[in-house]
């Protein structure tokens, strides 16, 4: 989920903090909560209540469209690789950074090259 939409679930703007509006989503349900927090990066708060957190690269968005589906593609596909979060989260912000700095969906390439620097 992007900042806004948990913004508007969980009244992060009434001063509860993103972690916060996360585990309030936790507490509905949701096991583990994936915040896209665009040019800031991202939050995880895993399923243990581990807070994650990891910057962005550096880059120009030519077009955000598909970055955060990118984002939780890449994020899946990191911990059914890994089994770590801190690895899933890396590769899902490389995704959806790549993505975000191409005209369509990222190639391998570019998620390769962003990855090592994140």
């Amino acid at each position: 989920m992007t900042i806004r939409q948990l913004e508007y679930f969980c009244a992060v703007a009434e001063g509860r903090s993103i972690s916060a509006a996360a585990r309030a989503l936790q507490e509905k349900g949701a096991r583990n909560v994936l915040v896209s927090m665009a040019g800031n990066g991202a939050l995880l708060v895993d399923e243990h209540g581990e807070v994650h957190r990891i910057g962005c690269p550096k880059g120009r968005v030519v077009n955000s469209v598909g970055a955060g589906d990118s984002m939780v593609a890449g994020f899946v596909a990191g911990y059914l690789r890994s089994g770590s979060y801190r690895e899933a989260l890396r590769l899902g912000t490389a995704c959806g950074s790549a993505t975000a700095f191409s005209l369509g969906l990222a190639k391998k390439e570019m998620i390769d090259a962003l990855l090592a620097t994140i």
